[in-house]
C-alpha cells in the first residue's frame, strides 16, 4: 500500500523560525519534516509521509487569514497532499485558530482529511465545533507542550487509521472531541424505549450517556444598578463591525477575533469621522451611511450635555460579533472589561445589531 501524503502545519515558534519576534513571518513551505514533523514522521512509520510541511507566523496569520489560506490551499496542491496535520496547538489561542482555519479550509476547499490537537479551552475548539466539518477531526490535548509526545502519538495513529480507509467510529469511540453531529443509524430499540432506559439509569444512580447533549454556558450574574447616574462614567460598546476607515487591524467579516478601542472625544457625531463597516450579519449599508446607528455617539453627547450621565468614555469599544466563537466572544468581553475597569469606566452600553 502506498504511503499516504500529508501536509504538517506549524506556526513560527515550532517550525524553528523564532518565537514573538518573528510572528510576523508570512506563509512558506519545506519539503521535510520540521520540529515536532520530526517525531510525528517516526510515529506514522510506514503508513504515511509527510512531503511537505507548512507554516506561518501566528499574528501574520490572523490579520492575513483569507490570503494565507489561499497560499496554503496551493501549496497542497502543488504537493498532492491527501491528509493535513495541523499542531498540536495545546493552549495556545491564535496557533489554535490558525489551525482550525487551515483544516476548515483544506476540508471544504480541497476536500481533505485533516487532523489536530489542542487544549480544550483553546478558542480553536469552538470554531472547530461550529464548523461541524465531517473531515476535521480535532484531538485534546493537555494544556502544555509537555505532553507533546502523548499528543503527536494519538495524532498518528488517528492518522494512520485515516490513511488505511478504515471507517472512523464515533467521538466516543475514536477519542475526538465530538462536533454536534448527529448519524443516523440502525438500532434495536425505539427511541422511547431508550429515553425509558436511561431514566431508570439515572434513578439508580447509574452511568448513561445521552443522545443529544446540551451545551451549557456559564450563568453571568446582573450587575448592581448604578446608584448615581448623573456621576457615572459611561462607556460605549458596539459589536456592529464599526472600525477605522481601511481595515488597519484586519477585522474580519464573521467569527471575528480581535477588538479595538478608537478615540471619539473630540467628535460631537460618528459622522465627523470616516470609518469602515465588517460585518457578514446585515446589510452594512445603513451602517456605513450612518455609524451613529451602531455607536449612538449623537445622542449620548445630547444626554451628557443634559446631565443625564456623568461623562462619555472618550474611547468606544468595538469589534464584529456575527458567528463569533463563544470563547473568543468571552474573551474579548473580559479583555474590554479590564480595560474600562483601569480606566475609570462605571458602566458600558452595549448597542445592539
Amino acid at each position: 500500500m502506498a504511503q499516504a501524503r500529508v501536509m504538517h502545519y506549524l506556526n513560527q515558534f515550532f517550525a524553528g523560525m523564532g518565537a514573538e519576534d518573528k510572528a510576523d513571518v508570512p506563509p512558506g513551505f519545506r519539503e521535510e519534516t520540521l520540529g515536532p514533523g520530526k517525531r510525528l514522521q517516526s510515529l506514522l512509520g510506514d503508513s504515511a509521509k509527510i512531503v511537505v510541511t507548512a507554516y506561518c507566523g501566528d499574528n501574520y496569520f490572523a490579520e492575513n487569514t483569507d490570503k494565507v489560506l489561499e497560499a496554503i490551499l496551493q501549496m497542497a496542491k502543488d504537493h498532492d497532499v491527501e491528509i493535513v496535520v495541523a499542531g498540536p496547538a495545546f493552549a495556545a489561542g491564535r496557533y489554535g485558530f490558525a489551525c482550525n482555519e487551515v483544516c476548515h479550509f483544506l476540508s471544504t476547499s480541497a476536500g481533505l482529511h485533516c487532523v489536530t490537537g489542542m487544549f480544550v479551552e483553546n478558542p480553536g475548539v469552538d470554531s472547530y465545533r461550529q464548523y461541524k466539518d465531517r473531515r476535521v477531526f480535532l484531538l485534546s490535548t493537555p494544556d502544555a507542550i509537555t505532553s507533546m509526545e502523548d499528543a503527536l502519538s494519538r495524532m498518528a495513529q488517528f492518522v494512520s487509521k485515516l490513511a488505511s480507509g478504515s471507517a472512523i467510529g464515533s467521538a466516543a469511540e475514536e477519542g475526538y472531541i465530538p462536533r454536534g453531529i448527529r448519524a443516523d443509524e440502525v438500532v434495536s430499540k425505539s427511541g422511547g424505549e431508550r429515553a425509558f432506559d436511561m431514566l431508570l439509569d439515572k434513578l439508580a444512580g447509574r452511568s448513561f450517556a445521552t443522545e443529544i447533549p446540551i451545551e451549557k454556558f456559564e450563568e453571568v450574574p446582573v450587575a448592581p444598578p448604578i446608584a448615581n447616574l448623573k456621576d457615572a462614567h459611561l462607556a460605549l460598546v458596539s459589536t456592529s463591525g464599526v472600525t477605522v476607515a481601511g481595515n488597519p487591524y484586519g477585522f474580519k467579516m464573521f467569527r471575528n477575533t480581535q477588538w479595538r478601542k478608537y478615540s471619539i472625544d473630540k467628535l460631537g457625531s460618528m459622522k465627523d469621522a470616516s470609518w469602515d463597516v465588517i460585518h457578514a450579519g446585515y446589510s452594512t449599508g445603513f451602517m456605513s451611511d450612518n455609524p451613529d446607528y451602531g455607536v449612538p455617539l449623537d445622542a449620548c453627547r445630547a444626554l451628557e450635555r443634559g446631565g443625564v450621565f456623568g461623562k462619555l468614555h472618550p474611547y468606544f469599544y468595538g469589534t464584529t460579533g456575527v458567528w463569533g466563537a463563544i470563547l473568543a466572544m468571552q474573551t474579548i468581553g473580559r479583555e474590554m472589561a479590564v480595560d474600562m475597569k483601569a480606566e475609570g469606566v462605571d458602566a458600558a452600553l452595549l448597542v445592539s445589531t
